[in-house]
């Protein structure tokens, strides 16, 4: 509606008929937005001169008035106030000209104009470690240990979108047209603006998203028609072997303290596992302790446990679990051996 009427009333100015309160509004338009006085700087030139550079204005005109012309005219009411037809029509003939100067111009800048290369940067943190760091639009991101995120310098175009492999936690900076998604090896999660975890080991038997906070979209890699959406308090899991995917609550160490979120307890260097199978526990510890660990008997692998921990020793760990289960262990070369 407001270009509508700008161009009445840039019509009427330069036809010479406008009115002292119209022209009070003009001016109040004009001054609000420095394409209005582009265009009537244009067509001030123009009018100014005989013919305007570089178009047949006149051609155009005529081109105008014979359609009119030819056409049956409707049956309209009388105007109180005569308009100058003719300069009406020139300024039709010429908001068109500049309007499609401004479309081919910015037509040549989209195609022509190459996009800008996206610079890549790579965080990645070893054994025993914990890194953070902030990224372009004003997302954090904690990194697990022995994990890896691909994130651009600068984020351009439609969505934000970046590559993990390991564990980190996400806190993103809302933006509702630029949905934020994070590719992994099996899943990808896409959000707008949230806090979640996303625990993507390739050697972990599960992929695992978990909602603190807002809402996500998860897609498996090799189905991408089947859409899982999480509210919070929600955890995705992919069994990465069977490819197949569940949807359950997360879990408290204790109570409802959010403090105690299993899902999310090593951002606060806790080393948290509630009735866990000792295999998963393990590689926990492999990227916590920086060790490696090997199981002289599978079945050992199947033994559960719950406990806590921070600033133990790998040795004071299994210790305190060969209290809950019978097994022995020994160390030799950063290897662990676990046997009955």
């Amino acid at each position: 509606m407001t270009d509508q009427r700008f161009t009445e009333l840039l019509g009427k100015q330069l036809a010479g008929e406008i009115s002292p309160e119209e022209s009070t509004e003009f001016k109040t338009l004009l001054a609000s937005n420095e394409s209005y006085q582009q265009e009537y700087q244009s067509l001030s030139t123009y009018f100014s001169k005989k013919e305007a550079p570089g178009h047949n204005v006149d051609e155009v005109f005529n081109r105008i008035t014979t359609k009119i012309s030819t056409k049956e005219e409707p049956a309209v009411q009388p105007l109180k106030a005569s308009m100058n037809y003719s300069i009406w029509l020139k300024v039709a003939a010429v908001i068109v000209l500049i309007a499609c100067g401004f479309l081919a111009y910015k037509t040549f800048l989209t195609t022509t104009q190459p996009a800008a290369e996206l610079v890549w940067k790579l965080a990645n943190t070893p054994a025993k470690s914990v890194k953070k760091l902030t990224l372009a639009d004003g997302t954090t991101v904690t990194l697990n240990a022995v994990s890896e995120l691909k994130y651009p310098a600068n984020f351009t175009g439609n969505t934000r979108e970046v590559y993990l492999t390991g564990e980190a936690f996400f806190d993103v900076h809302k933006d509702a047209t630029h949905p934020f998604i994070i590719h992994t090896d099996k899943i990808q999660v896409k959000v707008l603006g949230t806090a979640f975890d996303v625990k993507a080991y390739k050697n972990d038997a599960f992929t695992e998203t978990t909602l603190i906070r807002g809402r996500v979209e998860v897609r498996v890699n090799d189905n991408s028609n089947q859409k899982f959406v999480l509210q919070p308090n929600d955890k995705f899991v992919l069994h990465n072997q069977k490819k197949e995917a569940s949807m359950e609550q997360l879990h408290y160490f204790a109570g409802q303290d959010p403090a105690t979120i299993i899902e999310t307890s090593w951002t606060n260097n806790r080393l948290t596992f509630k009735n866990s199978d000792f295999a998963s526990i393990t590689n926990q510890f492999e990227r916590w302790y920086g060790i490696k660990i090997m199981f002289e008997n599978e079945k050992l692998k199947n033994l559960k446990f719950t406990g806590q921990f921070t600033q133990e020793s790998i040795t004071e760990v299994l210790d305190a679990l060969k209290m809950i289960e019978h097994f022995n262990y020994k160390i030799k070369d950063q290897t662990v051996y676990i046997y009955h």
